[in-house]
């Protein structure tokens, strides 16, 4: 197989004056070979401004000394031994600390050799690997079995292939942007575009300063290896500056083979690095230096002494300053230390609440979200306040019986049928399932959708639903027009009226279609009347007050469930609202309420929450109370946003719809 080469670029963005961050990469290619490997460190030192360069260089000159003292050795027993060395370095660091503290560290320690990756991770600190627009966190779970001691406590390792993309960051990315868009920055791109897309879109996210390193392997061609062999440095790299988590035990794994070649970059860092402390005191170094050489360089007078005095009173007033810092420091510390203690009480009180009483609960969990949240945007304990947060998450998706679903199977793609597909829904006939957009509707047969069939050429759908009574499908246009599929046919409907009320949603129930128009409060009910081969004249279905100007879906099983903008559910019976419970509710609320979907033959009832992903499941109450009750929900992690839904009760399977995606979900 050709040998791949690695093209790698640093990327700083944001600001945070408590926090130094560096970038490393090195390698040893021209003096050993592809067996040597390369190194990389992506490093962030909260909270100790003194000793963070020293840590810093600490750890990449041990690494770099340890790793390749003996390249004949085995690349894993190599990278072990390495990560040993510095664990005994920092521990006796600490051992030099009277409180044993040296910041917060975060880091990712990584090294490439032949067709293996391995890295290890300490704090919030994470690697991933994007391939074919999949993302895998490879980082997930390796601090988990830390002892407390050890900075680096587990090893990940496995494979990579030509086309992959590395990317190490200093803290959790994913939190400022979703995968899908993480997928879509780097997708065939170079590495420096890649990381400028990835610098436009968390630049107005991100809280304090994050650096990153990408890691891009391709095909090496043949002039690429007569470089190596020549002795030059090939290897692209720079740095972009801008202005502005379920853990598991398990390792990660990759797959895929190749043979890497590294150039050499030896001991190169980037520029730009963020410092604190240090810098400062040279400045004030070199300040009192030249103002003790002005002083005494030709004697001293009169005049110099009193400048001298003045002097003296200055510096004395400057450690005062600095003293009291130090003490209102301190008493920042121990507060914030006292709330991340109390948000460890709240995880463990809410946990006992929530067997009798969710509500109170999630009062709990608001309250300590709040006060780690505090700990996180003050600087100190950032660690801590993260860790918690992805505790009380996790606490939370327990509660709230949360299922996040990672890398769903994907059924069918219909950009493979038309690139620019933007899909609007799904729509049965029978055992047919279809997908529309505006103007096209695709069948899936199987897990192969077949060619687009063109709706109407002037038309365009914004709704569509099943008429089993005539084996149809109808469609609701933007213009108030309603068009059948039936027999392979699109046409027209026509009605008593001589035109259709204009709507944003439609159902039926056996001979009747539905259309819900928010502007003008009202339900229309429409009768298809089979020896006119047309509807009846529009019915209003709502007799009492209800407001529907606000409702966003509706769905029918006898009752009609209509979903509100708000993400509330109501019901109605006979045109007339009927109330009902929601029991044991779902913790939060619905930020892009936008499908309810039931029938007559479900025991349940599915709301879709568009943007967030999530597909919300709520039971009808077989006590025949009217009420309901929640059950679970469904996260779909970084597929982007969510357009439709569609219940297989048969094979009791979900499915949803994306853009252009047909996605599959055991239920």
């Amino acid at each position: 197989m050709a040998a791949l080469k690695a093209d790698y670029e640093f990327l700083f963005v944001g600001r945070d004056d408590n926090s130094f961050l560096e970038n490393y990469a090195y390698d040893l290619f021209q003096d050993h070979g592809e067996k040597s490997g390369q190194i990389f460190i992506n490093l962030e030192i909260q909270n100790n401004p003194v000793d963070a360069e020293e840590i810093a260089q600490t750890i990449f000159e041990t690494m770099q000394k340890v790793f390749f003292e003996d390249v004949a050795n085995e690349p894993y027993a190599r990278f072990e031994v390495a990560l040993k060395a510095i664990n005994a370095v920092m521990c006796k660091f600490k051992a030099e600390k009277t409180s044993g503290y040296i910041g917060n560290l975060n880091v990712i320690v990584a090294a490439i050799v032949g067709d293996e990756l391995f890295l290890t991770q300490t704090g919030d600190a994470e690697a991933y690997l994007i391939r074919k627009r999949y993302i895998s966190v490879l980082s997930e779970g390796l601090n988990e079995e830390s002892n407390g001691e050890d900075v680096f406590s587990t090893i990940a390792n496995g494979k990579i292939e030509e086309g992959d993309v590395v990317m190490f960051s200093s803290t959790r990315l994913v939190r400022y942007i979703g995968k899908a868009d993480l997928a879509e920055a780097v997708h065939r791109k170079d590495m420096a575009q890649a990381l400028a897309n990835v610098r436009d879109i968390i630049a107005t996210e991100i809280l304090g300063r994050v650096g990153l390193t990408g890691v891009a392997f391709s095909r090496a061609s043949q002039s690429d290896m007569e470089e190596i062999a020549g002795g030059e440095d090939h290897v692209s790299r720079g740095m972009l500056e801008a202005d502005e988590v379920g853990v598991s035990a398990r390792k990660n794994t990759l797959t895929g083979k190749f043979f890497s070649v590294f150039k050499r970059d030896s001991g190169k860092r980037s520029a730009g690095v963020a410092r604190f402390g240090g810098d400062m005191a040279a400045k004030v170094g070199g300040w009192f230096g030249g103002f003790k050489e002005s002083l005494i360089g030709n004697g001293l007078g009169k005049n110099k002494i009193l400048a001298l005095l003045v002097g003296v009173i200055v510096i004395l007033g400057v450690l005062v300053i600095f003293a009291n810092s130090n003490r209102v420091e301190k008493a920042q510390l121990q507060k914030y230390d006292q709330l991340l203690s109390g948000v460890q009480d709240k995880l463990t009180d809410a946990t006992v609440k929530s067997a009798t009483d969710k509500q109170a609960a999630k009062d709990v969990l608001d309250k300590a979200y709040l006060d780690a949240k505090s700990v996180l945007d003050s600087g100190f304990y950032r660690e801590k306040a993260t860790i918690y947060l992805l505790q009380l998450e996790e606490t939370r998706d327990k509660l709230d019986n949360v299922n996040r679903v990672v890398n769903p199977k994907v059924v069918a793609d219909l950009a493979k049928k038309r690139a620019d597909v933007n899909a609007l829904g799904f729509v049965t006939e029978g055992d047919r399932v279809f997908a529309y957009e505006y103007n096209a509707l695709y069948e899936l047969v199987l897990d192969q959708i077949q060619d687009p069939l063109t709706i109407d050429k002037e038309e365009s759908v914004i709704a569509a639903t099943g008429f089993d009574d005539q084996k149809s499908i109808i469609f609701l246009t933007k213009s108030g027009k309603l068009i059948q599929f039936k027999d392979g046919n699109m046409n027209f409907m026509d009605s008593d009226d001589g035109a259709f009320h204009k709507g944003s949603a439609l159902a039926t129930w056996s001979n009747k279609v539905y259309v819900l128009d928010t502007a003008a409060n009202q339900i229309w009910k429409y009768t298809y009347k089979g020896i006119n081969n047309k509807f009846s004249k529009a019915e209003g279905y709502i007799t009492d007050k209800t407001d529907v100007s606000g409702i966003q879906d509706f769905a029918i099983d006898a009752n009609v469930w209509l979903l509100q903008t708000t993400g509330d559910l109501l019901k109605l019976y006979g045109g007339a609202k009927v109330s009902f419970f929601v029991n044991n509710p779902p913790f939060s609320n619905l930020v892009d309420p936008r499908v309810i979907y039931t029938n007559d033959k479900l025991k349940q009832i599915f709301v879709l929450d568009g943007r967030e992903a999530r597909v919300l499941v709520y039971s009808k109450d077989t006590n025949n109370t009217g009420n309901l009750n929640y059950v679970t929900q469904y996260l779909f992690d970084g597929v982007g946003d969510l357009r439709d839904l569609y219940v297989d009760p048969s094979a009791k399977k979900l499915y949803v719809l994306t853009k252009s995606k047909i996605l599959e979900q055991d239920l």
